[in-house]
């Protein structure tokens, strides 16, 4: 099929097992539907490790004298759902999966999230039949830019997304931002947020906005987990 074609063009490689291919495609509810024995969860298990350890070898390899900390910050502003999904759709990868009839109805082929889980089974497919050096080299290929250019942007500092990714990993609740309170002169204010894990505050912060107070927040909460200094 030419789809097919086109899309082992953008990957450069292709297949020798096409079970595994079609395995790390099968979205659950395709498989629910069909009656089948598998889906693409167990590739995409493998596949959320071989992309963190190839992005991780990435950094380390390129960026000499960045410490842990800035590592890990580049390492989740790098691997995350929405970044995932978008190289998933650069591939050509939301025509080739297999996705249930009502999945396709509300829109599953591009959701963000089945797009990432299937890019990650799809490495993790890879990994099983051609080895990690492919793996690694397709995610050399996929992320030249971002690779390139991360350390001249402020996107590995995005604290918020790095909390979110770090709580999604452990199967926690996404965090909650509240305003408590709006103090100062109408024309000048400064918004106080409270960030909510699970229904615990775990910090404050206040700035002249209310994004930025909330990425302050959220810096906080991983300075307490020991995930930023």
């Amino acid at each position: 099929m030419k789809v097919f074609e086109m899309f082992y063009q953008s990957i450069q490689y292709q297949f020798q097992d096409q079970t595994l291919l079609k395995e790390a495609l099968t979205h659950p509810s395709y498989s629910n539907e069909q009656g089948l024995d598998y889906d693409n969860q167990r590739l995409e298990f493998l596949g959320d490790a071989v992309v963190q350890l190839a992005v991780s070898a990435l950094l380390y390899e390129r960026y000499e004298s960045a410490d842990e900390g800035t590592l890990s910050k580049m390492r989740s502003a790098l691997v995350n759902k929405k970044m995932l999904a978008k190289k998933a759709v650069e591939i050509g990868l939301q025509e080739l999966l297999y996705v249930g009839a009502g999945e396709e109805q509300t829109g599953g082929r591009t959701k963000q999230s089945n797009l990432a889980d299937g890019l990650e089974a799809v490495l993790g497919a890879m990994y099983l039949d051609g080895g990690y050096g492919r793996v690694q080299a397709l995610i050399a290929q996929l992320l030249e830019t971002e690779l390139k250019t991360i350390s001249e942007k402020d996107v590995f500092l995005n604290y918020k997304s790095i909390l979110q990714e770090h709580l999604q990993k452990q199967r926690r609740n996404a965090p909650q931002y509240h305003i408590k309170e709006t103090i100062g002169a109408f024309h000048r204010p400064t918004f106080v947020v409270e960030l909510y894990i699970e229904n615990v505050l775990v910090a404050t912060a206040s700035a002249a906005s209310k994004k930025e107070a909330e990425k302050i927040a959220a810096k906080h909460a991983l300075e307490a987990m020991g995930m930023v200094q």
